[in-house]
């Protein structure tokens, strides 16, 4: 059984002169906001199918633009992060979007999206249907626009988080009580946190991040260690009972 601690942020917009609670999307460090989400590059080059994996979490998928405000975004800050990285070169500055022509067929499927996406941004003369060319990127040979390519190339990728509340998540037994335990052997990295909710988003912060094992070291000293799988995607074997510590899935 899972338990879970909700974190909810309250902020105040003002309207002539009357406060109104509403949920706001702060972001994790590293990630940028624009209006009710969160997105952030990932570091490497990768292929598509990894760039899937990477940011399937809870809350997140391979960024999705849904109105042409949410693509010019994307792609100025995406392009000015890539650059950053690899430089101008025009065949380099490539972004992996979670859309998908189904088999060469014409057909575009996009994470998150039932039936046919309402918003496309394609360039003149895509997608090619050409053979193994079934993923889609933003390309600065195209200004930004979207354009077909074969899946395997390796090309960077940002990802998108709504958020408006996280969730962090503990195992508890059938009677409901908790029993210490760690998730050992799928360690990203340490860092020092204050407790859950810093740990917590920490993991959010890390695209990688799946569950976090937060340790007691003393008695004012907590570690916070980021794991690249949660507790029920892990092998049962690595999960074990320590008193000091506790895991939480994401």
């Amino acid at each position: 059984m899972l338990v879970c601690i909700l974190t909810l942020i309250i902020g105040y917009v003002w309207a002539d002169g009357v406060s109104f609670q509403r949920p706001l999307s702060v972001c994790p460090p590293g990630w940028l906001a624009w209006q009710d989400a969160c997105y952030i590059l990932l570091p490497d080059r990768v292929n598509w199918w990894q760039a899937k994996t990477v940011c399937d979490r809870p809350g997140s998928s391979l960024v999705v633009p849904d109105s042409q405000e949410e693509q010019d975004f994307i792609w100025r800050e995406m392009r000015s992060r890539m650059e950053m990285i690899v430089g101008s070169s025009t065949n380099k500055l490539e972004l992996w979007i979670g859309c998908k022509d189904v088999d060469n067929t014409g057909q575009l499927t996009c994470l998150g999206v039932q039936d046919r996406p309402q918003f496309t941004n394609w360039n003149g003369g895509n997608p090619h249907h050409h053979q193994d060319q079934d993923c889609i990127r933003m390309a600065e040979k195209y200004g930004g626009n979207w354009g077909d390519s074969g899946c395997q190339s390796k090309k960077f990728a940002s990802c998108e988080m709504r958020v408006s509340h996280r969730s962090y998540c503990l195992q508890a037994d059938a009677d409901g009580r908790f029993t210490p335990q760690c998730l050992l052997n799928h360690e990203i990295k340490n860092l020092t946190a204050a407790g859950v909710i810093g740990c917590g988003q920490a993991c959010w912060a890390e695209p990688r991040c799946h569950s976090f094992n937060l340790w007691q070291k003393g008695d004012d000293k907590k570690v916070c260690q980021l794991n690249n799988a949660s507790s029920i995607e892990a092998d049962p074997a690595f999960l074990k009972k320590v008193e000091s510590c506790n895991v939480f899935d994401l």
